[in-house]
């Protein structure tokens, strides 16, 4: 006589070390009673969960994440970590549903040390509603193919998706204005201006590396606009990076040995890379990680601590605006919005030319200058929103 399938869901858990986790182990101590699927991870704090973690258990065929931390503003640490773990899941719910996953596989909550029988309920209730939703990609309909490559275009994103996280959806520290943002209008407008169109174009690029496609082609199988398509592939091919590399593997072999290989080059390394290329692929600083023998963890450190290296692609020239005291003072803010209508880009982005980048700064040292622009390192001093237009005109 056969045997029915019966679906038990495979969850991972990461808890909180202070409170989740203690939770967890007061709910087995006191023989609290609830479903086995959940494996722990322990984590000193639960922002430390990091969303590659996310991407990563999701691509191993896991059915859902659960992260457990302390209680907002009871946090052990003065970071507040579980603000960032509670803005990264909200960032990774709409990533989920962006790419047809059911957003409920991943799930947060806030549970003591002394919460045992919260933790269980908790338990008891997410993993039945984990199996009414059935197996990860199945349950949605999605083909195994095609789960593993939505995942993989976001696991090639996630450094730009951090930075985007921590410069533009960071709102006030207060719960209530949390989970107004995200799930305000606001915070859809900035997903899809900032994060939507660049997975779509993560999405493009790993399907035409395993071999070419027409644009209609990649509209039919990646569900996209065929307009939006041919957008992308257009402002690729003027960044040089369709079925180009962003950086020769020879010239970083050269750039490493003329510092001798040494980890404690690395910053010079990076500093030299981002010069030539205008800024640093993931591939490439995983590259210069194995070369140097540097954690990636320690080059992604000091890549998204600096605002000199970009993680995205900048253009041919950078344009600095000082908004420091001085500066603003003597009318930065209206030599800004000047260069905005002038180039029609704002702070942190790049034009479809690729010609120009624009950045703002607090202080370029220069405070008798002011107000100033830098134009790829050359100082441009005492400029007036009426002069700009001059200065521009001499770069390509």
């Amino acid at each position: 006589m056969a045997v029915g399938y019966t679906f038990e869901p495979k969850i991972l858990g990461f808890l909180c070390n202070w409170c989740c986790y203690a939770g967890a182990d007061l709910a087995g101590v006191s023989r609290f009673q609830y479903p086995p699927n959940i494996r722990v991870i322990r984590v000193m704090c639960s922002g430390r969960v990091d969303p590659a973690h996310i991407f990563r258990v999701f691509s191993t065929g896991l059915d859902a994440v659960f992260i457990g931390g302390c209680h907002l503003d009871d946090c052990h640490y003065v970071t507040q970590g579980n603000y960032d773990a509670l803005s990264m899941v909200y960032i990774g719910k709409k990533l989920l549903e962006h790419i047809g996953l059911n957003p409920e596989r991943l799930r947060i909550e806030w549970v003591s040390a002394g919460e045992g029988i919260r933790f269980a309920n908790i338990m008891n209730e997410f993993v039945p509603r984990i199996e009414k939703l059935g197996p990860l990609g199945k349950g949605e309909g999605i083909d195994e193919h095609e789960l593993k490559f939505k995942l993989e275009a976001v696991r090639k994103l996630i450094p730009y998706i951090k930075l985007v996280q921590s410069e533009r959806l960071r709102p006030v520290k207060t719960e209530e204005a949390y989970n107004k943002f995200f799930t305000s209008e606001e915070f859809n407008r900035l997903f899809k201006e900032l994060i939507a169109d660049k997975l779509a174009l993560s999405q493009i690029m790993l399907l035409l590396r395993e071999r070419p496609h027409s644009a209609r082609e990649i509209s039919e199988i990646l569900g996209l606009n065929l307009s939006e398509v041919s957008r992308h592939l257009h402002v690729s091919a003027r960044n040089q990076k369709v079925e180009t590399e962003a950086v020769d593997n020879d010239k970083i072999d050269r750039i490493i040995n003329k510092h001798q290989g040494k980890a404690s080059s690395l910053v010079q390394v990076l500093l030299k890379i981002q010069h030539e290329n205008h800024w640093l692929p993931l591939d490439v600083l995983d590259r210069i990680s194995k070369k140097l023998n540097v954690s990636l963890s320690r080059v992604m450190q000091i890549v998204t601590f600096h605002k000199t290296f970009s993680l995205i692609p900048k253009a041919r020239n950078e344009v600095h605006v000082c908004t420091g005291p001085s500066c603003y003072v003597r009318g930065s803010t209206h030599l800004l919005d000047t260069i905005q209508d002038l180039i029609g880009i704002k702070p942190g982005e790049t034009d479809p030319d690729s010609k120009f980048s624009l950045e703002t700064g607090n202080c370029q040292g220069c405070c008798n200058l002011g107000p100033e622009i830098v134009v790829d390192g050359k100082h441009h001093g005492r400029i007036t929103p009426d002069k700009v237009k001059d200065v521009l005109k001499n770069y390509e």
